[in-house]
């Protein structure tokens, strides 16, 4: 996966809607599956901000990012289901979040009676 850095501030670009952006931590920036793909993103921020007199380069960086399977449905973790297609699954920037919320999750479901377990998978 790739990522696209604000090298001004070290900050990540992050999709907010069709027209809508923000810069953020690597946690909830916008990944993207193909280096091409984020290298077109950085080159159309750049190309809008260059006018306006600001020195402001975005770089393309490769970031590992980490998903939760379950182990009982085969399916992954997201903000609504346990069982959703890998395409929707809830991303973590670092494998230890992955693991930390793996083992929340697991522990609050088990507290009202559901067996529920996650392995951490890296995409």
């Amino acid at each position: 996966m790739y990522v696209i850095e604000n090298t001004a501030n070290g900050r990540y670009y992050r999709k907010l809607g069709a027209e809508t952006h923000q810069y953020t931590d690597i946690g909830h920036a916008t990944p993207f599956g193909k280096w091409k793909k984020a290298k077109q993103k950085a080159d159309i921020l750049h190309a809008a901000i260059s006018p306006i007199g600001e020195q402001i380069n975005f770089e393309v960086k490769q970031h590992k990012f980490y998903v939760l399977k379950n182990q009982n449905d085969k399916g992954y973790m997201n903000q609504v289901l346990w069982n959703a297609p890998k395409e929707e699954a809830k991303m973590f920037a670092s494998e230890e979040d992955a693991k930390r919320e793996a083992n929340d999750l697991a522990t609050a479901m088990a507290r009202v009676g559901v067996e529920l377990s996650f392995k951490v998978e890296e995409i």
